[in-house]
Protein backbone atom coordinates (compact mmCIF):
# COMPACT_ATOMS: atom_id res chain seq x y z
CA UNK A 1 0.00 0.00 0.00
CA UNK A 2 2.63 2.12 0.88
CA UNK A 3 4.45 1.57 -2.66
CA UNK A 4 1.25 2.46 -4.78
CA UNK A 5 1.10 5.63 -2.57
CA UNK A 6 4.85 6.80 -3.34
CA UNK A 7 4.00 5.72 -6.76
CA UNK A 8 1.09 7.95 -6.84
CA UNK A 9 2.66 10.72 -5.26
CA UNK A 10 5.26 10.38 -8.02
CA UNK A 11 2.80 10.53 -10.95
CA UNK A 12 0.66 13.88 -9.28
CA UNK A 13 4.26 15.28 -9.51
CA UNK A 14 5.29 14.54 -12.78
CA UNK A 15 1.81 15.42 -14.11
CA UNK A 16 2.67 19.14 -12.54
CA UNK A 17 5.64 19.54 -13.33
CA UNK A 18 4.24 18.46 -17.32
CA UNK A 19 1.58 21.19 -16.49
CA UNK A 20 3.91 23.76 -15.38
CA UNK A 21 6.09 23.75 -18.52
CA UNK A 22 3.37 23.90 -20.65
CA UNK A 23 1.92 27.06 -18.81
CA UNK A 24 5.23 28.33 -18.64
CA UNK A 25 5.66 28.17 -22.68
CA UNK A 26 2.38 29.18 -23.67
CA UNK A 27 2.37 32.35 -21.40
CA UNK A 28 6.26 32.50 -22.66
CA UNK A 29 4.97 33.07 -26.13
CA UNK A 30 1.98 35.37 -25.54
CA UNK A 31 5.13 37.62 -24.14
CA UNK A 32 6.98 37.12 -26.60
CA UNK A 33 4.58 38.05 -29.19
CA UNK A 34 3.21 41.11 -27.41
CA UNK A 35 6.83 42.41 -27.00
CA UNK A 36 7.03 41.82 -31.18
CA UNK A 37 3.56 43.84 -31.55
CA UNK A 38 5.17 46.61 -29.60
CA UNK A 39 7.75 47.20 -31.26
CA UNK A 40 7.22 46.38 -35.02
CA UNK A 41 3.81 48.31 -34.33
CA UNK A 42 5.99 51.19 -34.15
CA UNK A 43 8.17 50.81 -37.06
CA UNK A 44 5.56 49.57 -39.71
CA UNK A 45 6.04 51.46 -42.88
CA UNK A 46 2.23 52.62 -43.92
CA UNK A 47 2.00 53.75 -47.85
CA UNK A 48 2.73 57.65 -48.06
CA UNK A 49 -0.36 59.78 -47.81
CA UNK A 50 -0.55 61.73 -51.71
CA UNK A 51 -1.25 65.41 -50.73
CA UNK A 52 -0.76 68.82 -52.99
CA UNK A 53 2.58 69.15 -52.06
CA UNK A 54 3.69 65.83 -52.94
CA UNK A 55 1.83 65.72 -56.35
CA UNK A 56 3.04 69.92 -56.99
CA UNK A 57 4.34 71.04 -60.15
CA UNK A 58 5.54 74.49 -60.29
CA UNK A 59 2.84 76.71 -61.95
CA UNK A 60 3.00 80.38 -62.65
CA UNK A 61 1.75 81.14 -59.43
CA UNK A 62 4.17 79.43 -57.48
CA UNK A 63 7.50 80.40 -56.22
CA UNK A 64 9.95 77.73 -57.56
CA UNK A 65 12.02 75.10 -55.52
CA UNK A 66 15.17 73.12 -56.07
CA UNK A 67 13.08 70.37 -53.13
CA UNK A 68 15.71 70.13 -50.64
CA UNK A 69 15.50 70.74 -46.80
CA UNK A 70 16.94 74.44 -45.60
CA UNK A 71 18.60 75.37 -42.45
CA UNK A 72 17.26 77.91 -39.89
CA UNK A 73 19.75 78.86 -36.79
CA UNK A 74 19.01 81.53 -34.70
CA UNK A 75 21.35 82.30 -31.83
CA UNK A 76 20.38 84.09 -28.66
CA UNK A 77 22.02 87.33 -27.32
CA UNK A 78 25.15 85.41 -26.15
CA UNK A 79 25.86 83.74 -29.47
CA UNK A 80 24.57 80.42 -28.75
CA UNK A 81 22.55 78.97 -31.11
CA UNK A 82 18.67 78.61 -29.28
CA UNK A 83 16.83 77.35 -32.07
CA UNK A 84 17.64 74.88 -35.08
CA UNK A 85 15.49 73.81 -37.95
CA UNK A 86 16.25 71.89 -40.94
CA UNK A 87 12.86 71.21 -43.44
CA UNK A 88 11.32 70.82 -46.51
CA UNK A 89 8.46 73.67 -46.07
CA UNK A 90 5.42 74.60 -48.66
CA UNK A 91 2.83 77.55 -48.20
CA UNK A 92 -0.40 76.82 -49.60
CA UNK A 93 -2.66 79.41 -49.41
CA UNK A 94 -6.38 79.75 -50.86
CA UNK A 95 -7.88 82.66 -51.46
CA UNK A 96 -10.65 84.47 -53.36
CA UNK A 97 -10.57 86.41 -57.19
CA UNK A 98 -12.79 88.99 -58.00
CA UNK A 99 -14.83 86.51 -59.88
CA UNK A 100 -15.49 85.43 -56.49
CA UNK A 101 -13.66 81.91 -56.89
CA UNK A 102 -11.44 80.19 -54.45
CA UNK A 103 -8.29 79.97 -55.99
CA UNK A 104 -5.03 78.11 -54.53
CA UNK A 105 -1.07 80.09 -55.06
CA UNK A 106 1.99 78.27 -53.23
CA UNK A 107 5.25 79.38 -52.23
CA UNK A 108 8.32 77.28 -50.37
CA UNK A 109 10.12 78.35 -47.64
CA UNK A 110 13.30 79.66 -49.03
CA UNK A 111 17.16 79.22 -47.63
CA UNK A 112 17.92 82.42 -46.88
CA UNK A 113 15.05 84.49 -44.91
CA UNK A 114 15.21 87.16 -42.92
CA UNK A 115 15.21 85.37 -39.30
CA UNK A 116 14.26 87.76 -36.07
CA UNK A 117 12.79 86.17 -32.62
CA UNK A 118 13.38 86.22 -29.08
CA UNK A 119 15.09 83.74 -26.77
CA UNK A 120 15.03 85.70 -23.50
CA UNK A 121 12.47 83.90 -21.32
CA UNK A 122 13.13 80.35 -19.96
CA UNK A 123 9.63 79.36 -20.87
CA UNK A 124 9.32 80.99 -23.96
CA UNK A 125 10.97 81.37 -27.64
CA UNK A 126 9.56 82.88 -31.07
CA UNK A 127 11.17 82.27 -34.85
CA UNK A 128 10.08 84.60 -37.30
CA UNK A 129 11.11 84.32 -41.24
CA UNK A 130 10.48 87.26 -43.24
CA UNK A 131 10.94 86.44 -47.13
CA UNK A 132 8.74 87.99 -50.12
CA UNK A 133 6.41 89.89 -48.22
CA UNK A 134 5.50 86.97 -46.11
CA UNK A 135 6.16 86.54 -42.42
CA UNK A 136 5.95 83.37 -40.70
CA UNK A 137 5.97 83.33 -37.05
CA UNK A 138 6.39 80.40 -34.52
CA UNK A 139 5.78 80.41 -30.62
CA UNK A 140 7.74 78.03 -28.67
CA UNK A 141 6.61 77.13 -25.06
CA UNK A 142 7.69 74.66 -22.27
CA UNK A 143 5.33 72.55 -20.38
CA UNK A 144 4.22 73.26 -17.18
CA UNK A 145 6.71 70.97 -15.65
CA UNK A 146 9.52 72.21 -17.75
CA UNK A 147 10.33 68.91 -19.17
CA UNK A 148 8.91 69.17 -22.64
CA UNK A 149 9.02 72.15 -25.35
CA UNK A 150 6.61 72.27 -28.14
CA UNK A 151 5.19 75.13 -30.77
CA UNK A 152 2.26 77.01 -29.54
CA UNK A 153 1.33 79.03 -32.12
CA UNK A 154 2.18 79.60 -35.99
CA UNK A 155 1.15 82.59 -37.56
CA UNK A 156 1.37 84.30 -41.07
CA UNK A 157 0.77 87.77 -42.41
CA UNK A 158 1.09 89.08 -45.47
CA UNK A 159 -0.85 91.66 -47.63
CA UNK A 160 -3.64 90.46 -50.55
CA UNK A 161 -1.88 92.66 -52.45
CA UNK A 162 1.27 90.42 -52.97
CA UNK A 163 2.05 89.26 -56.26
CA UNK A 164 2.02 86.20 -55.57
CA UNK A 165 -1.62 86.40 -55.54
CA UNK A 166 -3.48 86.65 -59.32
CA UNK A 167 -6.46 89.26 -59.25
CA UNK A 168 -7.73 89.09 -55.25
CA UNK A 169 -11.18 90.01 -55.00
CA UNK A 170 -10.12 92.91 -52.11
CA UNK A 171 -6.64 94.25 -52.75
CA UNK A 172 -4.83 96.15 -50.24
CA UNK A 173 -5.88 93.91 -46.98
CA UNK A 174 -3.17 93.16 -44.23
CA UNK A 175 -3.98 89.45 -43.66
CA UNK A 176 -3.21 87.90 -40.72
CA UNK A 177 -3.80 84.05 -40.12
CA UNK A 178 -3.50 81.84 -36.80
CA UNK A 179 -3.30 78.19 -35.80
CA UNK A 180 -6.33 77.27 -34.28
CA UNK A 181 -6.52 77.74 -30.32
CA UNK A 182 -7.69 74.08 -29.70
CA UNK A 183 -4.72 72.80 -30.96
CA UNK A 184 -2.31 74.38 -28.93
CA UNK A 185 0.88 71.44 -28.95
CA UNK A 186 2.62 71.17 -31.91
CA UNK A 187 5.44 68.33 -31.89
CA UNK A 188 5.64 68.05 -28.27
CA UNK A 189 9.47 67.01 -27.64
CA UNK A 190 11.20 65.90 -24.39
CA UNK A 191 14.01 69.55 -23.64
CA UNK A 192 17.29 68.16 -24.72
CA UNK A 193 15.87 66.52 -27.68
CA UNK A 194 15.62 67.24 -31.40
CA UNK A 195 12.30 66.35 -33.14
CA UNK A 196 12.28 64.30 -35.95
CA UNK A 197 9.77 63.29 -38.67
CA UNK A 198 10.20 61.94 -42.12
CA UNK A 199 6.56 61.83 -42.69
CA UNK A 200 4.81 64.86 -43.75
CA UNK A 201 3.37 67.57 -41.23
CA UNK A 202 0.95 69.79 -41.88
CA UNK A 203 -0.55 72.49 -39.88
CA UNK A 204 -3.03 74.83 -41.31
CA UNK A 205 -3.89 78.34 -40.12
CA UNK A 206 -7.33 80.42 -40.38
CA UNK A 207 -8.50 83.71 -40.02
CA UNK A 208 -9.75 85.53 -36.90
CA UNK A 209 -13.62 84.74 -37.32
CA UNK A 210 -14.08 88.55 -36.78
CA UNK A 211 -11.64 89.22 -39.29
CA UNK A 212 -14.39 90.33 -42.35
CA UNK A 213 -12.97 90.60 -45.52
CA UNK A 214 -10.28 87.52 -44.14
CA UNK A 215 -12.22 85.18 -44.09
CA UNK A 216 -12.02 83.69 -47.49
CA UNK A 217 -8.11 83.21 -46.60
CA UNK A 218 -6.80 79.71 -45.53
CA UNK A 219 -3.26 78.85 -45.43
CA UNK A 220 -1.55 75.30 -45.04
CA UNK A 221 2.18 74.97 -43.93
CA UNK A 222 3.16 71.24 -45.76
CA UNK A 223 6.63 70.48 -43.80
CA UNK A 224 9.06 67.54 -44.96
CA UNK A 225 11.54 66.05 -43.27
CA UNK A 226 11.32 67.74 -40.63
CA UNK A 227 13.92 68.50 -37.99
CA UNK A 228 13.74 70.74 -35.19
CA UNK A 229 15.02 71.78 -31.92
CA UNK A 230 14.17 74.71 -29.40
CA UNK A 231 15.41 75.97 -26.25
CA UNK A 232 18.87 74.79 -26.95
CA UNK A 233 21.64 75.32 -24.42
CA UNK A 234 24.73 73.77 -25.29
CA UNK A 235 27.62 75.62 -26.81
CA UNK A 236 28.43 73.10 -29.95
CA UNK A 237 24.39 74.14 -31.12
CA UNK A 238 24.14 70.71 -32.52
CA UNK A 239 21.04 68.64 -32.67
CA UNK A 240 20.49 66.88 -29.29
CA UNK A 241 19.25 63.06 -29.29
CA UNK A 242 16.40 62.12 -31.94
CA UNK A 243 12.70 62.07 -30.65
CA UNK A 244 11.09 60.39 -33.70
CA UNK A 245 7.54 61.10 -34.39
CA UNK A 246 5.67 57.16 -35.32
CA UNK A 247 4.19 56.05 -38.56
CA UNK A 248 0.93 57.02 -36.94
CA UNK A 249 1.32 60.40 -36.29
CA UNK A 250 2.20 60.14 -32.34
CA UNK A 251 5.36 60.77 -30.60
CA UNK A 252 7.21 58.17 -29.01
CA UNK A 253 10.15 57.78 -27.13
CA UNK A 254 12.83 54.91 -27.79
CA UNK A 255 12.02 53.94 -24.21
CA UNK A 256 8.54 53.82 -23.85
CA UNK A 257 8.53 50.15 -25.91
CA UNK A 258 11.15 48.76 -23.68
CA UNK A 259 9.65 50.31 -20.33
CA UNK A 260 6.20 48.38 -21.52
CA UNK A 261 7.75 45.22 -22.25
CA UNK A 262 9.60 44.80 -19.09
CA UNK A 263 5.99 45.43 -17.31
CA UNK A 264 4.64 42.93 -18.98
CA UNK A 265 7.54 40.35 -18.52
CA UNK A 266 7.08 41.08 -14.92
CA UNK A 267 3.72 40.48 -15.50
CA UNK A 268 3.62 37.39 -16.70
CA UNK A 269 6.48 35.98 -13.84
CA UNK A 270 4.27 37.35 -11.16
CA UNK A 271 1.17 34.90 -12.62
CA UNK A 272 3.03 31.78 -12.94
CA UNK A 273 5.06 31.68 -9.29
CA UNK A 274 1.74 31.99 -8.36
CA UNK A 275 -0.01 29.60 -10.02
CA UNK A 276 2.84 27.32 -9.61
CA UNK A 277 3.07 27.83 -5.60
CA UNK A 278 -0.74 27.46 -5.54
CA UNK A 279 -0.62 24.62 -7.38
CA UNK A 280 2.38 22.95 -4.68
CA UNK A 281 0.62 23.84 -1.78
CA UNK A 282 -2.15 22.29 -3.33
CA UNK A 283 -0.91 18.47 -4.15
CA UNK A 284 1.06 18.74 -1.20
CA UNK A 285 -2.32 19.04 1.36
CA UNK A 286 -3.72 16.10 -1.14
CA UNK A 287 -0.98 13.99 -0.64
CA UNK A 288 -0.53 14.70 3.44
CA UNK A 289 -4.42 13.60 3.61
CA UNK A 290 -3.87 10.44 1.21
CA UNK A 291 -0.98 9.49 3.70
CA UNK A 292 -3.32 10.40 7.19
Amino acid sequence: MTKFLNFLSQSKLMSLRYEFLIITSILFSLMVTCCQGLQLSAFTTKTPRVTKYTTKSPASSSMNHDATTSLYRFNATNGITCILISVDGLISIKYRNKLNEDVEADLYLPDDPVLNGECVESNLEILSLEFKGFKLQMTFRKSSGGEGWYINLFELSYSSSNSLFEHPDRPGLDVKLTSPSHTPMYFPTPVGKSYVCDKEQTVVMYAPLDSGDQSGHIARLYLRDLHMQSFMFKESGNWGPSFHCSATGSYRDETAPLAVGTALAIAVLLTISGYGGWRYFKIKKVQYGTME
